[in-house]
């Protein structure tokens, strides 16, 4: 009965992998980026903006983890599992909430930005993902047999789905980095974390 479940997870994770690799790097000639041209390029980014950009960035790095993490939870089995499951949801929750609370409080001067709302929309998406995470990571505690089984399954599912939201979330990020009309780009950019995320 567990098979299944330890396969979707590899799945789960592979995919995880895949995600935050070479699909979402940074490329000057990507679709729909603009061309740098003369008077086009915004402000330099001031300290405090390379700062969050940062943080953001290492807050999307560690969601995307912990939500790994959950996955790789759900293929425990045994009569822990449903601890297991409860106790690194805590964490996830943890990591979406300080996500959320970044994005949403940017520092001065980018209110106006073209790349700060696609970034907070993509955010969105990731939160409502995550709702449905929790609720069926919650179903799991006290199951047993094969209504455990196909919690579990539900579980890696929805894991899935909240890694696909991260992924797009980094692709928005990547680009928001090649936007040289952005001042949130440029910040972007100019973090390491945001380098790590991308690459």
């Amino acid at each position: 009965m567990k098979k299944p479940i330890v396969f979707m997870v590899l799945l789960v994770l592979l995919t995880g992998c895949t995600a935050g690799g070479d699909s979402a790097s940074p490329s000057p000639t990507a679709t729909g980026s603009p061309t740098a041209t003369a008077g086009s390029t915004a402000s330099p980014p001031t300290a405090a903006q390379v700062t969050w950009a940062g943080t953001v960035c290492s807050d999307i790095t560690t969601l995307k983890t912990d939500v790994q993490g959950l996955a790789a939870a759900a293929a425990t089995g045994g009569d822990s599992v449903g601890t297991a499951i409860s106790k690194q949801m805590d964490t996830v929750s943890a990591s979406a909430t300080d996500l959320v609370d970044t994005v949403k409080s940017p520092p001065e001067n980018l209110g106006d930005d073209p790349e700060l709302l696609a970034v907070q929309d993509s955010i969105d998406k990731v939160d409502q993902s995550l709702k449905t995470l929790e609720a069926s990571a919650s179903q799991v505690q006290g199951t047993t047999g094969a209504a455990l089984v196909d919690a579990l399954a539900t579980v890696v599912g929805d894991t899935g789905d909240v890694l696909n939201s991260v992924a797009g979330t980094v692709q928005t990020v990547t680009t928001a980095i090649n936007d040289t009309s952005s001042t949130l780009g440029q910040a972007f950019r100019a973090a390491p974390e945001c380098a790590d995320l991308t690459s």
